[in-house]
């Protein structure tokens, strides 16, 4: 049986262990997932959508020769299955699974795993200083 890896988080980091994961394991079944419909994205580039000097927002998902990272890309390319609008809905480290949500539809199921990356990114917390 292949390994098993999820991947949660599609933005930037979790796509590239997803790569880099096929060229190491090119047997593994590897799953990346996320919540937004937006994968694999440069988000420096964001700032350049919004002032209108990047047009269309598959720029910014687009390789160097102009194809679109998306699920299919994915997919067809790399031999990786990405799941958008599906959230990572809690862990069960003990039973190796996942529970899915899909945005669309709210349909749950399960999703055994060997390996469990979290890309998902984080934010600053300011820790209280007295005085």
């Amino acid at each position: 049986m292949p390994l098993r890896v999820v991947i949660v988080g599609a933005v930037a980091v979790g796509p590239k262990v997803a790569c880099r994961l096929r060229r190491l394991l090119p047997d593994a079944e590897i799953t990346v997932v996320d919540q937004d419909r937006f994968i694999s994205y440069g988000g420096c580039g964001i700032p350049y959508y919004l002032a209108d000097e990047v047009p269309d927002e598959t720029q910014l998902m687009s390789t160097s020769f102009h194809a679109v990272r998306d699920a299919r890309f994915f997919r067809e390319a790399k031999g990786v299955t990405v799941l958008p609008r599906t959230r990572a809905a809690a862990i069960d480290r003990e039973r190796r699974t996942i529970l899915l949500e899909d945005l669309e539809s709210g349909a749950r199921r399960e999703l055994a795993y060997d390996r469990l990356v979290l890309a998902t990114g984080s934010v600053s917390v300011a820790p209280p200083v007295p005085g």
